[in-house]
Protein backbone atom coordinates (compact mmCIF):
# COMPACT_ATOMS: atom_id res chain seq x y z
CA UNK A 1 0.00 0.00 0.00
CA UNK A 2 1.02 3.51 -0.57
CA UNK A 3 -0.10 6.86 0.37
CA UNK A 4 -0.28 10.53 -1.25
CA UNK A 5 -1.91 13.61 -0.27
CA UNK A 6 -2.86 15.93 -2.72
CA UNK A 7 -3.46 19.62 -2.53
CA UNK A 8 -6.86 19.96 -3.99
CA UNK A 9 -7.06 23.38 -2.64
CA UNK A 10 -4.40 25.09 -1.11
CA UNK A 11 -5.69 29.03 -0.45
CA UNK A 12 -8.51 26.69 1.64
CA UNK A 13 -6.41 24.17 2.94
CA UNK A 14 -8.55 21.16 0.91
CA UNK A 15 -6.60 17.99 0.50
CA UNK A 16 -7.23 14.52 -0.22
CA UNK A 17 -5.11 11.99 1.34
CA UNK A 18 -4.95 8.29 -1.13
CA UNK A 19 -4.31 4.78 0.36
CA UNK A 20 -3.68 2.91 -2.79
CA UNK A 21 -3.71 -0.65 -2.29
CA UNK A 22 -1.46 -3.03 -4.80
CA UNK A 23 -2.84 -4.61 -7.73
CA UNK A 24 -1.55 -7.70 -10.16
CA UNK A 25 1.17 -9.92 -8.20
CA UNK A 26 0.19 -11.69 -5.36
CA UNK A 27 -2.97 -9.87 -6.20
CA UNK A 28 -3.49 -11.18 -9.96
CA UNK A 29 -6.90 -11.68 -9.78
CA UNK A 30 -7.38 -7.98 -9.32
CA UNK A 31 -7.10 -5.42 -12.45
CA UNK A 32 -8.60 -2.60 -10.51
CA UNK A 33 -10.12 -2.01 -6.78
CA UNK A 34 -13.57 -0.10 -6.48
CA UNK A 35 -12.98 2.72 -4.73
CA UNK A 36 -14.55 5.36 -1.42
CA UNK A 37 -14.53 8.90 -0.76
CA UNK A 38 -14.45 9.78 3.04
CA UNK A 39 -16.05 12.83 4.21
CA UNK A 40 -15.51 13.29 7.86
CA UNK A 41 -18.13 15.17 10.04
CA UNK A 42 -17.36 18.38 12.02
CA UNK A 43 -20.30 20.63 11.70
CA UNK A 44 -18.43 22.26 8.57
CA UNK A 45 -15.93 23.92 11.46
CA UNK A 46 -13.49 20.82 11.06
CA UNK A 47 -12.95 17.33 9.77
CA UNK A 48 -12.90 14.89 12.35
CA UNK A 49 -9.95 12.54 13.04
CA UNK A 50 -12.41 10.14 14.16
CA UNK A 51 -14.29 9.68 11.07
CA UNK A 52 -11.09 9.97 8.47
CA UNK A 53 -8.55 7.22 8.92
CA UNK A 54 -10.62 4.80 11.63
CA UNK A 55 -13.28 4.31 8.42
CA UNK A 56 -10.70 4.05 5.84
CA UNK A 57 -9.19 1.21 7.82
CA UNK A 58 -12.55 -0.47 7.33
CA UNK A 59 -12.93 -0.36 3.24
CA UNK A 60 -9.18 -0.72 2.64
CA UNK A 61 -9.44 -4.30 4.56
CA UNK A 62 -12.42 -4.90 1.87
CA UNK A 63 -10.34 -4.41 -0.74
CA UNK A 64 -10.78 -0.75 -1.39
CA UNK A 65 -9.09 2.43 -2.72
CA UNK A 66 -9.66 4.20 -0.34
CA UNK A 67 -9.76 8.40 -0.25
CA UNK A 68 -10.22 10.91 2.54
CA UNK A 69 -11.16 14.34 1.77
CA UNK A 70 -10.72 17.09 3.78
CA UNK A 71 -13.20 19.80 2.54
CA UNK A 72 -13.64 23.51 2.72
CA UNK A 73 -14.58 24.13 6.57
CA UNK A 74 -14.79 26.78 9.13
CA UNK A 75 -14.37 30.55 7.06
CA UNK A 76 -14.34 28.76 4.14
CA UNK A 77 -17.34 26.96 4.38
CA UNK A 78 -19.65 28.94 2.16
CA UNK A 79 -21.67 26.91 0.03
CA UNK A 80 -20.82 25.83 -2.63
CA UNK A 81 -16.93 25.03 -1.25
CA UNK A 82 -17.57 21.68 0.32
CA UNK A 83 -19.37 20.52 -3.30
CA UNK A 84 -17.21 21.83 -5.17
CA UNK A 85 -14.13 20.08 -3.41
CA UNK A 86 -15.98 16.95 -3.37
CA UNK A 87 -16.56 17.39 -7.64
CA UNK A 88 -12.42 18.62 -7.90
CA UNK A 89 -11.75 15.33 -5.74
CA UNK A 90 -13.44 13.11 -8.01
CA UNK A 91 -12.37 13.96 -11.43
CA UNK A 92 -9.10 13.37 -9.73
CA UNK A 93 -9.51 10.06 -9.04
CA UNK A 94 -10.75 9.32 -12.54
CA UNK A 95 -8.06 11.67 -14.22
CA UNK A 96 -5.64 9.52 -12.12
CA UNK A 97 -7.56 5.99 -12.16
CA UNK A 98 -5.01 3.97 -13.96
CA UNK A 99 -2.51 4.94 -12.21
CA UNK A 100 -4.08 3.82 -8.86
CA UNK A 101 -6.27 1.25 -10.48
CA UNK A 102 -9.66 2.35 -9.79
CA UNK A 103 -12.81 1.05 -11.42
CA UNK A 104 -14.58 4.33 -12.15
CA UNK A 105 -18.04 2.42 -12.35
CA UNK A 106 -17.57 1.81 -8.47
CA UNK A 107 -17.02 4.86 -6.88
CA UNK A 108 -18.85 5.28 -3.67
CA UNK A 109 -18.50 8.21 -1.29
CA UNK A 110 -19.25 8.11 2.63
CA UNK A 111 -20.02 11.23 4.72
CA UNK A 112 -20.91 12.04 8.28
CA UNK A 113 -23.14 14.20 10.08
CA UNK A 114 -22.28 17.51 8.25
CA UNK A 115 -19.94 15.05 6.04
CA UNK A 116 -23.08 13.44 5.58
CA UNK A 117 -25.11 16.17 3.90
CA UNK A 118 -21.93 16.86 1.94
CA UNK A 119 -22.29 13.19 0.61
CA UNK A 120 -26.35 13.83 0.16
CA UNK A 121 -25.48 16.27 -2.03
CA UNK A 122 -22.99 14.37 -4.03
CA UNK A 123 -25.60 11.47 -4.55
CA UNK A 124 -28.30 14.38 -5.36
CA UNK A 125 -26.96 16.94 -6.85
CA UNK A 126 -23.59 16.77 -7.94
CA UNK A 127 -22.71 16.86 -11.65
CA UNK A 128 -20.25 13.65 -10.57
CA UNK A 129 -22.43 11.40 -8.74
CA UNK A 130 -20.97 8.32 -7.18
CA UNK A 131 -22.48 4.71 -7.95
CA UNK A 132 -23.48 4.56 -4.23
CA UNK A 133 -23.52 6.26 -1.21
CA UNK A 134 -23.42 6.10 2.63
CA UNK A 135 -24.63 8.43 5.15
CA UNK A 136 -24.06 8.38 8.72
CA UNK A 137 -26.47 10.51 10.95
CA UNK A 138 -26.46 12.74 8.54
CA UNK A 139 -27.71 16.28 8.15
CA UNK A 140 -30.36 16.38 5.45
CA UNK A 141 -33.53 18.54 6.43
CA UNK A 142 -33.66 22.33 6.03
CA UNK A 143 -34.01 22.92 9.93
CA UNK A 144 -30.97 21.34 10.35
CA UNK A 145 -28.68 22.17 7.66
CA UNK A 146 -29.62 26.24 8.43
CA UNK A 147 -27.52 25.23 11.74
CA UNK A 148 -24.26 24.66 10.34
CA UNK A 149 -24.01 26.34 6.82
CA UNK A 150 -26.26 29.24 5.20
CA UNK A 151 -27.53 28.44 1.83
CA UNK A 152 -26.30 24.56 2.12
CA UNK A 153 -29.09 22.54 -0.12
CA UNK A 154 -32.46 20.88 1.91
CA UNK A 155 -30.77 17.17 0.55
CA UNK A 156 -34.50 15.85 1.24
CA UNK A 157 -35.61 17.98 -0.98
CA UNK A 158 -33.35 17.23 -3.39
CA UNK A 159 -34.13 13.74 -4.15
CA UNK A 160 -35.28 12.61 -7.27
CA UNK A 161 -34.90 9.47 -9.55
CA UNK A 162 -31.33 10.19 -10.20
CA UNK A 163 -30.18 9.91 -6.77
CA UNK A 164 -27.82 7.37 -6.21
CA UNK A 165 -28.61 4.12 -3.97
CA UNK A 166 -28.05 5.07 -0.19
CA UNK A 167 -27.42 3.72 2.78
CA UNK A 168 -27.94 5.16 6.07
CA UNK A 169 -27.52 4.40 9.35
CA UNK A 170 -28.23 7.29 12.16
CA UNK A 171 -29.35 6.46 16.63
CA UNK A 172 -32.79 6.91 17.48
CA UNK A 173 -31.90 9.74 20.48
CA UNK A 174 -28.89 11.72 18.63
CA UNK A 175 -29.24 14.88 20.40
CA UNK A 176 -27.11 16.92 17.53
CA UNK A 177 -29.03 15.97 14.26
CA UNK A 178 -32.66 14.75 14.29
CA UNK A 179 -33.40 11.57 13.26
CA UNK A 180 -36.48 13.23 10.88
CA UNK A 181 -33.30 14.00 9.10
CA UNK A 182 -33.14 10.35 8.38
CA UNK A 183 -36.37 9.44 8.09
CA UNK A 184 -37.86 12.20 6.06
CA UNK A 185 -34.72 11.33 3.71
CA UNK A 186 -35.68 7.59 3.48
CA UNK A 187 -39.40 8.68 2.52
CA UNK A 188 -38.45 10.72 -0.34
CA UNK A 189 -36.03 8.17 -1.72
CA UNK A 190 -39.16 5.85 -1.11
CA UNK A 191 -41.28 8.31 -3.08
CA UNK A 192 -38.66 8.36 -6.11
CA UNK A 193 -37.71 4.72 -5.96
CA UNK A 194 -34.52 4.91 -5.43
CA UNK A 195 -33.37 2.27 -3.70
CA UNK A 196 -31.82 2.14 -0.27
CA UNK A 197 -30.81 0.55 3.21
CA UNK A 198 -31.12 2.09 6.86
CA UNK A 199 -30.29 1.31 9.90
CA UNK A 200 -31.89 3.06 12.82
CA UNK A 201 -29.92 2.04 16.15
CA UNK A 202 -31.74 2.21 19.67
CA UNK A 203 -29.35 3.91 21.54
CA UNK A 204 -25.94 5.69 20.42
CA UNK A 205 -24.05 8.91 20.67
CA UNK A 206 -23.82 11.69 17.90
CA UNK A 207 -20.47 10.94 15.85
CA UNK A 208 -20.11 7.17 16.78
CA UNK A 209 -17.97 6.43 13.89
CA UNK A 210 -16.47 2.64 13.87
CA UNK A 211 -18.65 2.18 17.29
CA UNK A 212 -16.00 0.96 19.41
CA UNK A 213 -13.24 1.45 21.75
CA UNK A 214 -10.82 2.50 19.55
CA UNK A 215 -12.97 5.88 18.88
CA UNK A 216 -15.15 5.77 22.03
CA UNK A 217 -14.74 5.75 25.29
CA UNK A 218 -15.87 2.51 27.18
CA UNK A 219 -18.39 4.42 29.35
CA UNK A 220 -20.47 5.74 26.58
CA UNK A 221 -24.05 4.42 26.48
CA UNK A 222 -24.37 2.70 23.02
CA UNK A 223 -26.26 -0.35 21.83
CA UNK A 224 -24.37 -3.24 20.89
CA UNK A 225 -25.56 -3.43 17.57
CA UNK A 226 -23.81 -0.09 16.44
CA UNK A 227 -20.76 -1.35 15.00
CA UNK A 228 -22.67 -3.68 12.51
CA UNK A 229 -23.28 -0.86 10.01
CA UNK A 230 -19.77 -1.18 8.91
CA UNK A 231 -19.81 -4.66 7.91
CA UNK A 232 -23.39 -4.34 6.94
CA UNK A 233 -22.55 -0.78 4.35
CA UNK A 234 -19.42 -3.38 2.97
CA UNK A 235 -21.68 -6.34 2.37
CA UNK A 236 -24.28 -3.79 0.45
CA UNK A 237 -21.10 -2.15 -1.49
CA UNK A 238 -20.71 -5.27 -2.50
CA UNK A 239 -24.34 -5.89 -3.84
CA UNK A 240 -24.76 -2.07 -5.11
CA UNK A 241 -21.53 -1.86 -6.75
CA UNK A 242 -21.20 -6.11 -7.91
Amino acid sequence: MKCEEIIINRKRGVCLTAYIQKTGGEFSHIEKRPAIIILPGGGYNFCSEREADPIAFVYMKAGFQTFILRYSVNEHKAWRNPLDDYEAAYKLICEKSSEWAVDTKKIAVIGFSAGGHLAGCAATVSECKPNAAILGYPVLNRATADKYSEQAPDVVDCVDEKTCPCFIFASRNDNTVPIENTTQFISALGSCGVAYECHIYSDAPHGFSVADETVNPLNLDMCSRASHWTSDSVSWLKEVLG
